[in-house]
């Protein structure tokens, strides 16, 4: 059941690496949660595995981008738009049981391109 449980986890966080809008505009400037002094580091410390709710988490960081899976399970993703860049910024990523509460959560770092 574990390896199972770590194999969805695995699905759900490559499937919102993937998920979101791309190209850039004006909104790119746009820090990811709803406090703009918020960084990632901060807000994942703001959320307790297994107490913390959607509706806490929606309050606190604002509105993600949700991936949601037939399981029951939702993936919110909290991504960093760097202005002008190709690079992709760094995501808060947050799992969340079939009944609402965190299970994990995850932050990837910003790559940096490479010259070629």
């Amino acid at each position: 059941m574990t390896a199972r449980l770590g194999l969805l986890l695995a699905c759900c966080l490559g499937l919102a690496a993937c998920a979101g809008p791309g190209g850039h505009g004006a909104d790119d400037l746009q820090p990811p949660f709803r406090d703009k002094a918020l960084t990632m580091q901060s807000a994942q410390g703001m959320l307790i595995a297994g107490t913390s709710t959607k509706a806490d988490v929606a309050a606190a960081l604002g509105p993600a981008a949700v991936v949601r899976f037939d399981s029951g399970y939702e993936v919110w993703a909290y991504r960093e738009k760097p202005p002008r860049s190709t690079a992709p910024g760094a995501e808060f990523v947050i799992l969340f049981t079939p009944s609402g509460v965190v299970q994990k959560t995850r932050i990837r770092p910003r790559y940096a391109l490479r010259a070629q």
